[in-house]
């Protein structure tokens, strides 16, 4: 149940860190998606989608009030294990473990297609293949690290760059371009609200994180009021955020803000800056949960018990969008010797003494070729892994926003809306009422099908912006000329103003 209170400083913390992990990449798309849908089915859109996501998201959070009671339940995953079994480790996994892998090819196509070019436009002169490259050199000293732990730093940090660099691209849109560009979206059609619902999906995708946030929560009794008064601030964010760009460009707002801003200004190259800034920290954090999850299940036993044994304190990575749960050993507390008139008693005879110091260093080295092993192991399988981000980046590197849909319609939507629902249809079935039921399972349905169209509209659009390059060949930067979803004639009336500013795809 909901309860209005005002926030304790719990709940803000709670508020704070489910912004700053939904305020990312996403945010980007927003004055597009008004272009898309036109201003009135675009405000319908955002209220639809907030809620389906809100309500996922208080959803999950009931379910692990309701098992609150159980120790053992931290993460999705154990969640998922006790309402499915063994076979929730898989589903919850599977999906989480995709957008772990996913999500940094996005970055880097980004990050090397776009941010980078732009911060050094006039000194350095590479293709974007290049710069696709040189992002993940320059990552791979921080993607060696074993774990890497978010800290509240990084996330707010990450979050702070995506909001300087958002608010200084719609700050130049007006200081730089005046008020002519805008003329209103031509025609609405219903496939253009659908095609919404991926870009949506990314930005509101945030659920895995919760049951990490109410675990530490001394009140988690408070925390599904305080979920919703984060989903209510994000979802302004984004409604400002795109109402603005909308009023300045209309029906030419771009898929990406950045892309719109002035080449003239300085502006553009700290916006460039803080969302290069955000990304790279994304990608470090994002796919450190698939390298560890990965290495755990190829390493052999003994390498496993030695890393149990050295770090017990790292046995669940909970990072970002994803929250992945590495499988914890039960392990048996030693009981303090008892005592009695003679002093403590001795340990069974079968128990193991330790051994004397020859045996010790045999064990020191043997534990250090271990370790140097383990290590390389790791250096190599990590480095042919970005490689393989970097060849699909460099491969889908005119296609940006379409990965971003087809990531938001596919995965994000079945980690934060799909299987919370299921969750909680399947924990409260025999407490809620029918009408209760028949808008679980209507919101479950409407999300699987709005998920299924944009997913396979998104995959056959990728195919054919891969299809009209060479593969490895850098895309070569085009000024806009097409404006599909503007009038006839608009590029004409807006000729002057157009070529005010570089607007590149």
């Amino acid at each position: 149940m909901l309860s209005c209170h005002i926030p304790s400083k719990h709940d803000l913390l709670v508020i704070v860190h489910l912004i700053c992990c939904m305020c990312g990449i996403g945010s980007l798309s927003m004055p597009y998606i008004f272009a898309q849908a036109g201003p009135i089915y675009s405000m319908l859109a955002f209220l639809l989608n907030g809620c389906i996501n809100t309500y996922a998201t208080v959803a999950l959070s009931h379910c692990l009030l309701k098992l609150r009671h159980l120790p053992h339940i931290h993460t999705y995953t154990d969640l998922a294990v006790h309402v499915w079994g063994r076979k929730g480790v898989y589903i919850v996994q599977a999906t989480q473990l995709a957008s772990c892998f996913l999500l940094p090819v996005a970055f880097l196509v980004l990050g090397g297609a776009t941010l980078l070019p732009a911060i050094f436009d006039g000194a350095i002169d590479f293709s974007p293949a290049v710069w696709i490259v040189l992002m993940a050199i320059v990552l791979l000293p921080i993607i060696y690290i074993r774990v890497l732990h978010e800290a509240y730093i990084v996330l707010i940090s990450g979050a702070a760059a995506t909001f300087i660099a958002d608010v200084l691209a719609t700050v130049d849109a007006y200081v730089a371009h005046g008020d002519e560009l805008y003329e209103p979206t031509d025609t609405v059609g219903f496939t253009n609200v659908l095609d919404t619902f991926g870009s949506f999906a990314l930005a509101y995708g945030a659920a895995v994180v919760i049951p990490q946030l109410q675990h530490h929560h001394p009140q988690p009794e408070k925390m599904p009021t305080a979920l919703v008064y984060g989903m209510l601030l994000i979802s302004g964010f984004y409604v400002t955020l795109g109402a603005l760009g909308y009023a300045h460009f209309g029906c030419a707002s771009p898929n990406n803000l950045l892309l719109a801003m002035s080449h003239t200004t300085s502006r553009r190259r700290v916006a460039y800056a803080s969302m290069f800034l955000h990304v790279s920290m994304a990608f470090a954090v994002l796919v450190n949960p698939f390298f560890v999850t990965v290495e755990k299940s190829m390493s052999p036993p003994r390498l496993l018990q030695d890393e149990r044994d050295n770090n017990d304190d790292e046995e669940a990575v909970d990072v970002g969008t994803c929250d992945i749960d590495i499988d914890e050993q039960s392990f048996h507390p030693l009981d303090t010797p008892k005592m009695n008139e003679d002093g403590p008693t001795m340990p069974p005879l079968d128990c193991k003494q330790p051994s004397g110091g020859n045996d010790n260093t045999e064990a020191s080295i043997s534990s250090t070729a271990s370790t140097s092993s383990e290590n390389t192991r790791r250096i190599v399988f990590r480095t042919i892994i970005v490689a393989i981000q970097c060849f699909l980046a460099t491969l889908l590197q005119s296609s940006f926003y379409d990965m971003a849909d087809l990531i938001g319609a596919s995965l994000a939507n079945i980690c934060s809306v799909i299987m919370p629902l299921l969750l909680y249809y399947k924990l409260f079935a025999n407490e809620i009422s029918k009408t209760h039921k028949l808008l679980c399972w209507t919101v479950i349905l409407v999300s699987i099908l709005l998920g299924s169209y944009s997913t396979i509209h998104a995959i056959r659009r990728i195919v054919k912006n891969a299809s009209e390059y060479t593969v490895f060949a850098s895309v070569p930067s085009a000024k806009r000329t097409s404006y599909p979803l503007c009038p006839a004639g608009y590029a004409d009336r807006k000729a002057q103003w157009l070529d005010s500013f570089t607007l590149y795809y």
